[in-house]
């Protein structure tokens, strides 16, 4: 597929999941931005995506995603470099085995794992809705784990008690209802929003403080793949043609869609929505 006159930015791009899709839609011939938290990691980055590729249209913007003042700038700076979004990959994110606060006063796994994704779809809205066929693609969890969604608005940062299953399963729903919700408000529009699960990769989500166990895990699991050459998924519903046709829907690691939005209330949904907002302006 021939993409050359289409632009996306690709949050997490610098590895894992992210970088799998940033280098699976450069062989299109895209114009690809992803988002580094560092110029470093940013270059080398995009010097190994265009390499492979074969694409120079490959650029990187910093940010750190756990602020959302840098979030709403990195969406400031995107569209200072660019007229036109085809598609937003929210692929970032990040695992933080002890609560940590950042200096806008939120819960970090909460900002990074969903909140800069709220944050930065809605500061690119605009530049999406005045593109052609744009859609907004989210990471999402595995279908297996979704079945019985479970978020208590009253304590959208457990604030009460934190564990890293708590903060993963509360970022993994947030951005299904995110995901939902957001089709919701685009049918009237041109963009769509569409979620998906990659399978389980390798990837820098714990980086160092993941512990040993959960290592050892990952190392032994037959089902865990390499993210760099195994995330089809990702490129197949980021590049996928009539992407209107997809709107609200949800697709496993081998592009099925999998039908489970009764699941999620709407109501939900909604009130996270006003709550997102509320909690991303105090910033």
């Amino acid at each position: 597929m021939e993409l050359k006159d289409k632009t996306y930015l690709v949050t997490g791009g610098t590895s894992g999941v992210g970088k799998a899709i940033a280098s699976g839609i450069a062989k299109t011939g895209a114009t690809i931005v992803i988002v580094s938290r560092t110029t470093s990691n940013g270059e080398q980055t995009v010097k190994e995506i265009s390499e492979k590729s074969a694409n120079k249209n490959i650029s990187f913007l910093t940010a750190d995603l756990s602020l959302m003042k840098s979030v709403e700038q990195l969406s400031i700076e995107f569209k200072q470099q660019h007229n036109q979004l085809h598609g937003l990959v929210n692929a970032a994110g990040a695992w933080y085995f002890k609560k940590e606060i950042t200096s806008e006063g939120l819960d970090k796994s909460f900002a990074i794992n969903y909140l800069s994704h709220f944050v930065l779809t809605n500061g690119l809205l605009d530049l999406l809705k005045a593109s052609d066929e744009a859609r907004i693609v989210t990471v999402a969890g595995a279908p297996r784990f979704l079945r019985k969604p479970k978020i208590d608005l009253n304590d959208l940062e457990l604030t009460k008690s934190y564990s890293w299953m708590k903060a993963t399963n509360l970022a993994m729903f947030a951005r299904v209802y995110f995901g939902f919700e957001l089709a919701d408000r685009l049918k009237n529009t041109s963009v769509s929003s569409m979620l998906f699960h990659p399978g389980f990769v390798k990837s820098n989500l714990g980086k160092s403080t993941t512990p040993w166990w959960l290592k050892l895990m990952f190392l032994l699991s037959p089902d865990v793949r390499n993210a760099p050459e195994t995330c089809e998924s990702g490129v197949y519903v980021a590049t996928k043609e009539n992407a209107k046709s997809s709107n609200g829907k949800f697709f496993d690691e081998k592009n099925n869609i999998i039908e489970f939005r009764d699941k999620f209330e709407k109501s939900i949904g909604n009130e996270l929505w006003l709550l997102s907002g509320h909690l991303a302006s105090k910033k």
